[in-house]
């Protein structure tokens, strides 16, 4: 599925000097063509393999804690941190490493420190190696987790 936005536009910045000789940055909007847009994301799908199950249980080996729904489209991890404020943290951090990755996981807190964080490639309907990516990202993050 491909959506493009009515308008886009590039933001491109521009310096000028004042009188008292500071630099300013300016953005100036300037359009993009679609067509540029809609190749990027052809070439993009045509990379982007779903895993069949056994390539799931595999991957599922090498990521400490994680584990497939019943349906096989989607992997995730839960979390029970040593508070609330453990648990922000840890969705902060895990909201920063996916805006780098662009790729966004589903993200549930319960129960004020129970983190549930489930990760699907949404557009392909399914897993594929960037959920994975992204699952040993959030395993590397700091965590504070609930003592036993």
């Amino acid at each position: 599925m491909l959506k493009v936005a009515k308008k886009v536009v590039q933001k491109k910045k521009t310096t000028s000097v004042h009188k008292n000789k500071k630099v300013v940055k300016h953005q100036k909007k300037l359009p993009i063509k679609a067509s540029n847009i809609i190749a990027t994301v052809e070439k993009k799908d045509e990379k982007i393999s779903l895993l069949n199950s056994n390539q799931t249980r595999k991957s599922l080996q090498y990521l400490t804690g994680w584990q497939a729904n019943n349906d096989n489209k989607m992997i995730y991890r839960e979390y029970i941190m040593q508070d609330f404020g453990a648990a922000i943290d840890m969705i902060a951090r895990i909201a920063k490493v996916s805006e780098n990755e662009q790729h966004h996981p589903d993200i549930h807190l319960t129960q004020y420190r129970n983190l549930r964080v489930g990760t699907t490639s949404h557009e392909q309907g399914g897993l594929t190696e960037g959920d994975f990516h992204l699952a040993s990202r959030i395993n590397a993050l700091p965590m504070e987790l609930k003592h036993k």
